[in-house]
């Protein structure tokens, strides 16, 4: 396996794979699963031709075809006043689950986060994506602040 920068000759791969991101767990009711896939598709192609480091994403690839991607930013901690690294879209293609990839594509996050300079790296979950909160807790991430929400319409 390879894990590189994603340039824009991979944006198809990855747009293709971009609605798994909603279709891998039943999101809460209240978010739209097509708006979720149209906003990631946008903020990931943005971050495909950003031609700085800060938001970048990377692919891992696998005989010649991309396996899943990682798609890191920066964001700033309302404590801390300060960046820190956020691992904002991970995904595995189909087929591709259980051989390590998501861990390979977090541990490059981690790299690329220190190269940043920053001492901190956080990611998302929704509450329904237990198997993905499996893994972040196996790899040592920890709940932090509970965000609720209450929509109003």
């Amino acid at each position: 396996m390879l894990i590189r920068r994603a340039t824009p000759a991979d944006a198809a791969a990855i747009f293709a794979l971009v609605p798994r991101l909603t279709t891998s767990f039943v999101p809460p009711p209240w978010r739209n699963p097509a708006a979720m896939t149209g906003t990631d598709l946008d903020v990931i192609g943005e971050a495909i031709r950003s031609a700085t480091d800060d938001p970048s994403v990377f692919v891992a690839e696998t005989d010649g075809a991309i396996a899943g991607f990682v798609h890191v930013r920066s964001l700033e901690d309302y404590y801390r006043r300060c960046n820190h690294g956020h691992v904002a879209d991970l995904l595995v293609a189909e087929g591709h689950e259980g051989q390590g990839i998501a861990t390979a594509l977090l541990k490059h996050a981690e790299e690329w986060a220190r190269a940043q300079g920053y001492d901190w790296m956080t990611l998302g979950v929704f509450e329904q994506n237990v198997r993905a909160e499996r893994l972040y807790h196996r790899l040592g991430f920890r709940r932090d602040v509970i965000r609720m929400l209450k929509p109003l319409k």
